[in-house]
This record gives structure tokens, C-alpha cells and sequence, in this order.
């Protein structure tokens, strides 16, 4: 035991046997111990071990090609009736109408152009969310598979329990029930034979007029029967003869 792996100084067969205690499947113990010893023996293994998810699709923080430089150029001075010359073509004094629209047509187009960005950036981080959500999806799956087995039977375990404390439940209480009703046909017995006892010395003492033998008084020591000895008995014999000779 004293050349056994250790894992941030404790020993593999301990992480095993709390991993497969937890019901993790035998190839995910395998994976995590193994990942475990290579991050605990130093930053060169470490180093080497790929993250358990990596995205696919890449997503760039920052994006140059959507940013907007759009800048208005036309500004329009308030004419003045009656003051302002109006007229179509441009002068060193004035710019002319012409001038004015072709402005306005730059900006407009210019708004256009930072439209078309602003759609073309949403799609494209649209296109890549999408492939995120792809790849979440896959994961959270593959996730959801491995942790079923788990949750099934810790599911099972729980039931078990539950229908193991209800029938123990039960037990109990139908064991309690029949204790009592062994007690109360008991003392029922008890009393129905008790009662037949008074009514069986009631009915002797109303037939007999005195209570059974069992219950008849003793007799006095100076009433008891005894018999005769023969010296105590009388002398018939000589009495009799004597009465003959006289």
C-alpha cells in the first residue's frame, strides 16, 4: 500500500471506491481518476490534458467589420422669403438646389451602407449563437445520458426506502391492532367468566340456601364427633344379671 498513487495526497483506491459508492459508471471513474492523476502529478501532465468542452464555433469578442463610422455632411441653412436667392445651379454665393439634393443623397446613402453593417453583423452573430446553441444542446444530451443511470437509481434507492418505511409502517400498525384486539377479547374473556362465577355461586346459594362447602363456616373444636373407649362404655351385662337374683 505504501507505493499506491496518490491524488492531491489521497489514495486512488479511495477516490474509486467514493465514486463507484456514488453510482458513476465504471468508464467516467476510469476518465476522472485519470484526469485527477495527471492535473495532481504536476503542471507538465496537466499541461497536456485537453478541457472536458471546448466550442466549436467560434465566437470573436470583438468584430472590426461591424463597427459604423457613419458621419451626416449635409446641413441646411434656414432660407429668408424675400432675401434668399433660390435658384438651381451653384454660384460663389450660393450652392444651388443640385448641390443641396446630392447631399442629402450622400447621407442617405451612407445611412443605407451602416444599415446594411448593422443586418449583416446581426445575422452573421445570429449564425453563430446558433451553432453555440447547437453545440450546448449535443453536450447538455450527452450530459443528461451519462447522469440518468445515476438518477434512476438514486430514484430507486429512494422508493425502496419509502416502500420499506411504509410497509414497516403498516406492520406496525397492524400489529398494534391485533395486540389490541388480543387484549380486549381477553378482558372480555376474563369478565364473561368472572360473571359466570357469581352467577354460578348465586344460583347454588338460592338452590342450597347456604353457600357452597367451600364457604361454609368451620366447626368448633368442642363440637367435633369422637368415639367411645371400651372402659368408658357401661356394664349392661352386670346390671342384668344382678337384677335376675333379686
Amino acid at each position: 500500500m505504501s507505493d499506491e498513487q496518490l491524488v492531491y495526497g489521497v489514495p486512488a483506491h479511495t477516490i474509486v471506491e467514493a465514486l463507484r459508492g456514488a453510482g458513476v459508471a465504471e468508464d467516467d471513474v476510469v476518465a476522472v481518476l485519470g484526469r485527477a492523476i495527471a492535473r495532481s502529478s504536476g503542471p507538465g501532465l496537466a499541461a497536456t490534458v485537453s478541457p472536458p468542452f471546448v466550442f466549436q464555433t467560434p465566437v470573436p469578442q470583438s468584430a472590426p467589420q461591424c463597427e459604423l463610422h457613419f458621419e451626416p455632411t449635409f446641413t441646411h441653412p434656414d432660407f429668408i422669403d424675400g432675401v434668399t436667392v433660390v435658384q438651381a445651379g451653384e454660384t460663389p454665393t450660393e450652392i444651388g438646389f443640385n448641390h443641396r439634393f446630392h447631399a442629402i443623397e450622400t447621407d442617405l446613402g451612407g445611412v443605407a451602407e451602416a444599415l446594411r453593417t448593422v443586418s449583416n453583423c446581426i445575422k452573421e452573430l445570429r449564425l453563430e449563437l446558433f451553432g453555440v446553441v447547437q453545440e450546448l444542446q449535443v453536450k447538455i444530451t450527452a450530459i443528461d445520458r451519462r447522469i440518468d443511470p445515476i438518477k434512476d437509481k438514486t430514484e430507486t434507492k429512494e422508493s425502496k426506502e419509502k416502500e420499506k418505511d411504509s410497509k414497516e409502517s403498516k406492520e406496525s400498525k397492524e400489529k398494534e391492532g391485533k395486540d389490541n384486539k388480543e387484549s380486549k377479547e381477553k378482558d372480555s374473556k376474563e369478565g364473561k367468566e368472572k360473571d359466570r362465577g357469581k352467577d354460578g355461586q348465586k344460583e347454588f346459594v338460592d338452590l342450597a340456601g347456604t353457600f357452597p362447602p367451600s364457604a361454609a363456616e368451620p366447626v368448633s373444636e368442642g363440637d367435633e364427633r369422637t368415639f367411645i373407649s371400651l372402659a368408658d362404655r357401661p356394664d349392661v351385662g352386670r346390671d342384668a344379671l344382678s337384677e335376675e337374683d333379686s
